[in-house]
């Protein structure tokens, strides 16, 4: 049997349950799930997707990268 219900947790940390009178008497294994609500920074970030569309590939990413540590290379003597 599965019993799922939404409630509020009061400030004091403390809740009740109300079980039906069908339930057998005895052991039962009880599972509590907090689901979060979405932080504002989640939908501020998702709302930037797609903002930076067309200004850059993955392939020239990775070609300025491997530039990058050519220069950097050249510079510190490591090949």
């Amino acid at each position: 049997m599965t019993i799922e219900q939404t409630i509020e947790i009061p400030p004091s940390r403390r809740i009740s349950l109300d079980l039906p009178p069908e339930l057998p008497v005895g052991k039962a294994r009880i599972s509590i799930l907090s689901v979060a609500k979405e932080p504002k920074t989640d939908r501020a970030l998702l709302s930037m997707r797609g903002s930076c569309k067309g200004i850059d590939t993955l392939d020239k990413y990775f070609a300025r990268k491997q530039a990058n540590k050519a220069m950097e290379d050249l510079k510190t003597g490591n090949s």
